[in-house]
């Protein structure tokens, strides 16, 4: 319910007065360069600090409050912007992951996780129920620590998936072991570097990785219509190939190792069917 009475719990004003003072002058805020009025009556000074109510400072800032007195929490949210929700867990984890949608995106992350919460503000996925965000928790380093493995749709359409991967990993800091983002190395430039093609017919490409030839029967499966990540039997994998529908032949599977502080490529190999892979929920 919407607050309809000042609430208890207040706002500390970056304001320094003393508390003598107040009684002789009247006490002024501000709110964006403006001065609130009215406002003398509902400020209260604790150890000479003064403390406003949340009601009264969001009000002027045209911010809505909520407050849900059941579950004790308190809401406060742009007015008419869209709101955060739940966009999917993982109960091994004991991870949540949130998002704001907006145009048929989710945009402004927050994971919950181990009783702590990052924000990931440059984050962004399709909306669509059936491209939502996918969660793995896995040894995928083999450092004896499962690693959170978070599966993005940038881009869905007709003959067309693309996905991102972020990797978040215990990282022993000042403060503990958190939870740190690491890089992965770009799958379409690993491509572009180690794998060679050459049109050898009307309908066949040969496909040179190392030592190794194979033939594809489609010459524009490296267009990259398709890049899919995913843990396949606990590593981070990339399978990059052309068009969902009509299906390519084949593609390009990239199998990632943790080396110099980044997930390289350790394995790059040209198969005929794209894989079976274990596909976590994004909700259990």
């Amino acid at each position: 319910m919407k607050i309809k009475w000042f609430l208890s719990i207040f706002v500390v004003l970056l304001i320094t007065i003393v508390p003598v003072a107040s009684a002789v002058t009247p006490f002024k805020v501000f709110v964006n360069g403006q001065p609130i009025f009215g406002i003398p009556s509902i400020v209260q000074f604790i150890d000479g600090l003064p403390f406003v109510s949340i009601e009264s400072i969001c009000i002027e800032l045209k911010l809505d409050v909520e407050y849900d007195s059941k579950n004790r929490t308190l809401h406060i949210s742009n007015i008419g912007e869209p709101q955060s929700e739940v966009v999917a867990t993982l109960k091994k984890a004991n991870a949540t992951l949130y998002a704001t949608k907006r145009e048929g995106h989710l945009e402004k992350f927050r994971l919950k996780m181990d009783g702590g919460i990052r924000w990931f503000p440059y984050w962004r996925s399709t909306d669509a129920p059936a491209f939502g965000p996918k969660l793995f928790f896995e040894d995928i380093n083999q450092d004896g620590k499962e690693e959170l493995v978070i599966v993005l749709t940038t881009d869905h359409g007709t003959g067309i998936m693309i996905t991102e991967a972020h990797v978040l990993q215990k990282t022993k800091t000042n403060i503990g072991e958190i939870f740190e983002e690491r890089l992965i190395d770009n799958p379409v430039a690993i491509i572009n570097k180690n794998v060679k093609t050459k049109l050898v017919s009307n309908d066949q490409v040969e496909i040179t990785i190392g030592k190794k030839k194979k033939n594809d029967t489609t010459y524009d499966y490296l267009k990259n219509e398709r890049i899919e990540y995913s843990v396949y039997k606990n590593e981070l994998v990339v399978y990059i190939s052309g068009h969902i529908f009509p299906p390519t032949e084949g593609g390009i599977l990239i199998t990632y190792q943790f080396k110099d502080n980044m997930y390289q490529a350790k394995k790059i190999e040209y198969l005929k069917k794209r894989p079976d892979f274990k596909m976590e929920s994004s909700f259990q």
